[in-house]
């Protein structure tokens, strides 16, 4: 596997439908996989610092999964995982990354993401399918747009 690629989800999104399609708000319970919206970028462990550092600014995403060959989460790194990392040259994923993931099924209601994010001060949660595969992230952002778009302040 190379060591940064982009990875599409493990499944079809479509029973996901995506919560900007309908043009009437309805009492319907959205979920975190409605805003799943692309692919996801994933890299191994052995991706280095500057890597993953030139995807976060290309992509302008806020962190990156890395995952093993056979697309099990390892860990995930963010931009200040990043910022915090002495890079000498060689430093890798492995040894930045943020072990302790928060991933959370596709069918959870975007307000219990929301809770969750909050309550543990992280920016994004993984998001998996009926059988754990990557589905892919929702970032605080992510959830924000929904509700600004849900209450009006912002068009879909």
């Amino acid at each position: 596997m190379k060591s940064v690629e982009y990875c599409r989800p493990a499944r079809s999104l479509a029973r996901y439908r995506s919560w900007f399609d309908d043009d009437e708000p309805t009492g319907e319970i959205r979920t975190i996989g409605s805003l799943v919206s692309s692919a996801i970028t994933v890299v191994d462990e052995t991706a280095s610092v500057d890597e993953i550092r030139q995807l976060l600014c290309e992509l302008r995403i806020p962190a990156i999964t890395v995952v093993d060959d056979d697309r099990s989460v390892r860990g995930v790194v963010t931009r200040t995982d990043v910022l915090r990392a002495v890079d000498t040259g060689g430093t890798t994923a492995a040894e930045v990354m943020s072990r302790f993931v928060f991933a959370l099924p596709a069918e959870t209601p975007v307000e219990r993401a929301a809770a969750l994010m909050a309550f543990e001060a992280v920016g994004q949660i993984i998001v998996t399918g009926d059988n754990g595969e990557l589905v892919g992230m929702v970032s605080a952002l992510d959830i924000a747009r929904y509700l600004a778009v849900r209450e009006g302040y912002l068009a879909g």
